[in-house]
């Protein structure tokens, strides 16, 4: 018990750490803009299946946007089996499926992420979509006789 307490501890001090570390970024760099927008985009390409492990990387927009100082992220799931994650920077989420997991056939597992601020105006809101496909693949054809 001694030892979740430090443990809780040190990860309270880390938090802490991170937070004072982007206030002095942006203490730093007061040209920085307010992020607007957020896109995930998967990094490791795995399946979505039991046991997989998948990493997506949040990009902010505008280019050189950052998130507020006192930005808390959080990212939920609508499949209470699973639980993603967030790292320190709330920018990356990571996900590993638990064993024996089968994805729903009536209801596609997504991701909400949410950002709050107390003191900016920012709130940031996007959807990760883990078994959907790639926007860019086409998802029809069609032919045209030509001679």
């Amino acid at each position: 018990m001694r030892d979740r307490r430090i443990v809780e501890q040190i990860e309270e001090l880390r938090h802490r750490i991170h937070h004072l570390e982007r206030e002095v970024r942006r203490l730093e760099h007061p040209h920085e803009s307010l992020a607007t927008q957020i896109t995930f985009q998967e990094n490791t390409m795995n399946p979505t299946a039991a046991g997989q492990t998948q990493v997506f990387t949040g990009t902010l927009s505008p280019a050189g946007s950052v998130l507020a100082p006192d930005a808390v992220a959080t990212i939920t799931s609508n499949d209470p089996a699973v639980s993603p994650t967030l790292d320190s920077t709330n920018l990356i989420v990571s996900v590993t499926y638990p064993s024996g997991w089968v994805e729903s056939t009536s209801t596609p597992l997504a991701f909400t992420y949410a950002t709050t601020s107390a003191t900016t105006s920012q709130a940031l809101l996007g959807t990760i979509t883990p078994s959907a496909p790639a926007s860019n693949l086409a998802t029809s054809i069609s032919f045209n006789q030509t001679t």
